[in-house]
């Protein structure tokens, strides 16, 4: 049945072309049984799975016109529970726990995989009938960071996909999934959003001043949920001024002083997958700040991202070569590949942090 007349409301920045296909799926009722929604962090893409899968369950959808999600139906009240059970990370199978046809899962606390017994547990779960009737949908977070045997249990689910069963597969580097998964997938790629967008985003949507819309849009690299993190959260914010700032520091510091400053934003009873993962930021905010300097390099002052640290940069800038700033990208590269291949995060910094 063709559907026609329905108006949304995505809850996106920017990547329309990724709406208007969805809309399209949905009006035409193409859906696939697998998506791949690819794309750095802090784009939307988890949301916009969310939304689009309380689309497909939507009761409203079987009058072919109206809202969609309409907000009112009973699939609608249940998705809205469903969402506080998803961001617990388990695989919620009771309908009194949430929706019963929605399902996410996630790494596991310091975990570094995704398990093949979470992926089995998430087969299973798919694989019952449909509490209301309609689509079976399920997320799964972290995709690219499947475990070899979960992406194995995987695929077999993919070669052989039930009918109204839709799987939403979130990754921010899709080169990490077996090639078999990413070719029975429908993948749509995320890409960053423009600076004046963001801008007015946080103008018009969320009340920023210029003032705050200006340093926010352009310190969020494109990435609009970052923008609205730094904007409503200050601790978000001010945490994220700190990794810029210990990093220009070095310049001026000993060993011993950058060893500290190190320490203090890891914290020292962080371990395991968590100080991976705030090693893991820190260093692409060490890389941001380090492209700024090569852009002042090269005299493009008006479009660095830290703006909020201009003074400091102009004041570094004198002092880091071409040279010097190169062989500081790829000490941030050794760093990152030496973190994947499990090198203590706190050493991993410090190794670039003697370079400086």
């Amino acid at each position: 049945m063709k559907m026609s007349n329905f108006t949304y409301d995505w809850p996106l920045v920017g990547n329309q072309q990724i709406t208007e296909f969805l809309e399209k799926s949905i009006q035409n009722n193409n859906i696939s049984g697998t998506y791949i929604f690819n794309g750095p962090d802090n784009l939307g893409k988890t949301t916009l799975a969310k939304s689009f899968a309380s689309a497909l369950l939507c009761s409203a959808k079987e009058s072919g016109s109206g809202r969609l999600p309409c907000g009112q139906c009973r699939s609608c009240h249940q998705f809205k529970q469903s969402e506080i059970a998803a961001d617990k990370g388990a695989v919620q199978a009771e309908i009194g726990e949430g929706h019963g046809d929605f399902h996410v899962i996630k790494k596991e606390k310091d975990k570094k995989n995704i398990s093949v017994e979470q992926i089995r547990e998430f087969i299973r779960v798919l694989s019952m009938s449909s509490f209301l009737g309609g689509y079976k949908i399920g997320i799964i977070k972290h995709a690219d960071s499947l475990s070899v045997n979960a992406a194995n249990a995987l695929l077999k689910t993919l070669e052989e996909p039930r009918p109204k069963v839709v799987i939403i597969l979130i990754a921010e580097d899709m080169e990490s999934l077996p090639a078999t998964i990413a070719s029975r997938a429908r993948v749509l790629q995320f890409r960053s959003v423009p600076t004046d967008t963001i801008y007015e985003y946080l103008i018009n949507e969320h009340k920023a001043s210029r003032s705050q819309a200006k340093d926010l849009s352009r310190l969020a690299l494109g990435r609009p949920a970052l923008a609205v993190k730094f904007f409503e959260n200050k601790d978000t914010y001010t945490f994220y001024q700190e990794q810029v700032n210990v990093f220009l520091d070095f310049k001026n510091q000993t060993i011993g002083e950058r060893f500290l400053s190190i320490e203090s934003l890891l914290g020292k009873k962080t371990t395991g997958q968590e100080a991976v993962r705030i090693a893991g930021r820190v260093l692409q905010v060490w890389q941001g700040a380090l492209r700024d300097l090569l852009l002042m390099e090269y005299g493009f002052f008006n479009i660095i991202q830290h703006q909020i640290t201009k003074e400091k940069l102009d004041a570094l800038k004198p002092l880091f070569s071409l040279t010097d700033i190169f062989r500081l990208f790829k000490a941030i590269e050794a760093a990152e590949e030496n973190i994947f291949y499990n090198v203590n995060p706190k050493l991993a910094l410090e190794e670039v942090a003697v370079k400086v």
